[in-house]
């Protein structure tokens, strides 16, 4: 670039000019009047050097700003591109752009990479968003340690199976998960990167019981240093579900070997008798009769659970009169009532008809289970009062009594199927146990609720809530009620 002329070069040139036209217009006057236009033009002519000056300095400064500003973007371009001659990471024999190339094809050059960067850099965040969606997703517990100790990943269903006040992230191991045998599972993994199985079996402080299988394994973090993953599956519901498939198992048999057996000692006595002693005979026989009624009695039970736990599907759902239901279970026990001598009533109370959405036998079959037990577990003399009401959103039907009653800790497990309570062990019992596990199953499975209240030596009220046939309500309540607990 040519050198600018200096503003003191200018100065200088104009006021010599400005002089010497001065001293020819004031010697070449021959008035006052040109001497006035001469020393007139002469300022004139100053003013404009002066002028002319002041931009020449402003462009001397804005040209060596310029040449600065060239000198410091030269020097970048020049270690950028020694930068860029360099190998691409993990590929030592491709340098990222040619060094012989000009500066400006290297520029294009480093442009294009830098644009593969961005778009390598989109789909990362991307992949790492979708795995982060699928992570919180999961529902086994995900848990990332440290070489350090401490958790730098958890995600959400992680969170509800080890439950602690503070944030898990940034926590130690120790502090969050206190259970020595994983932790030790944790330790050995860091050392020889072999993977571990654990399972814990604990009770929460509300008492539920929760049993996580945990797998322990090493993973890369950072160069060669491995962190310890760990992946909970919770196998609470599993276990319980074994334990229930067990324990019916066991009852069912119990409660199928006892007449049974009967049965064939009856079988086996009457033979001997029928010679010599026919009416021996004859009482073994009713005996084997009422055996197979029993027999009969529990298999039909435990058909009429299965179709309660099968869900609607095995039902009909109509509107059904909840009046008539109870009052035809109060026909059917009125004499098995009078035996005892037990007042079995039907307390309409002038209230206008109730009907609900329900499946008609399933209704019977609830009504004369609940009334059944009560009339079994009522003493002589005893009462039971049957009546019908409706909440606004459930028709309802309560039956209450005067008998044995249920302790407290015993009354949620009064819907298990083959249990009974201690009292009722006690007391002379024919039943099937299995009378209010049907209860409870037909009702929830036709979206309503079993409600309990007793008191031991006082009696027992069962409140069954079934949804009104006016009450319209969403597929979603009918199965929120159906997961309600007695």
């Amino acid at each position: 670039m040519p050198a600018l002329i200096s503003p003191t070069n200018v100065t200088r040139t104009g006021l010599t000019a400005a002089v010497i036209c001065g001293l020819v217009l004031v010697l070449s006057a021959a008035s006052g009047w040109a001497v006035s236009a001469a020393g007139l033009a002469v300022l004139v002519m100053v003013v404009m050097t002066l002028r002319l000056a002041e931009q020449a300095t402003t462009q001397l400064a804005n040209h060596r700003d310029l040449e600065t500003e060239t000198r410091f973007l030269r020097q970048q371009f020049e270690r950028l591109a020694a930068a860029a001659a360099g190998p691409v990471a993990g590929e030592s024999s491709r340098p990222v752009v040619n060094a012989d190339l000009p500066l400006d094809r290297q520029l294009s050059a480093l442009a294009a990479q830098a644009r593969a960067l961005h778009s390598s850099y989109f789909d990362l965040w991307n992949e790492r968003a979708r795995l982060t969606v699928v992570l919180e997703n999961l529902d086994c517990g995900v848990v990332v340690v440290s070489p350090q100790g401490e958790i730098v990943l958890a995600n959400v269903a992680a969170k509800k199976q080890f439950p602690v006040s503070q944030p898990m992230i940034g926590s130690p191991l120790a502090e969050t998960i206190r259970h020595r045998e994983l932790l030790a599972k944790v330790r050995e993994v860091a050392i020889d990167r072999s993977p571990r199985e654990v399972v814990v079996d604990e009770r929460d402080a509300s008492g539920r019981r929760q049993v996580l299988r945990i797998l322990c394994a090493s993973v890369p973090y950072e160069k060669d240093v491995s962190a310890v993953l760990l992946v909970a599956n919770d196998e609470s519901e599993i276990r319980e579900i074994e334990e229930t498939r067990r324990e019916f198992v066991a009852n069912v048999s119990h409660e199928l070997k006892t007449p049974l057996a009967a049965i064939k000692g009856y079988v086996e006595t009457a033979e001997l008798a029928i010679q010599d002693d026919p009416e021996a005979a004859k009482y073994f026989v009713s005996q084997i009769h009422d055996q197979t009624r029993r027999l009969e009695s529990l298999v039909s039970d435990m058909l009429t659970l299965a179709r309660a736990q099968a869900g609607t599907q095995n039902l009909r759902l109509t509107a059904v009169d909840l009046h008539a239901v109870v009052a035809e279970s109060i026909a059917t026990y009125t004499p098995v009532a009078g035996a005892k001598r037990i007042a079995l009533s039907h307390d309409r109370g002038g209230r206008a008809t109730v009907m609900v959405r329900a499946d008609r036998e399933a209704a019977i079959t609830i009504a004369n289970n609940v009334i059944g037990n009560a009339i079994r577990y009522t003493p002589e003399g005893g009462e039971v009062i049957a009546n019908v009401t409706s909440d606004g959103e459930f028709g309802i039907i309560s039956v209450r009594d005067t008998g044995i009653g249920i302790p407290e800790h015993e009354q949620r497990r009064v819907f298990e199927r083959f249990y009974r309570t201690e009292q009722s062990r006690q007391h002379s019992s024919v039943g099937t146990g299995l009378g209010l596990a049907i209860v409870k199953n037909l009702t929830q499975s036709q979206g309503g609720q079993v409600r309990l209240w007793s008191q031991p030596g006082e009696g027992s009220k069962f409140d069954i809530l079934l949804p009104l046939q006016s009450a319209n309500r969403s597929a979603k309540q009918l199965a929120a009620a159906r997961e309600a607990k007695p």
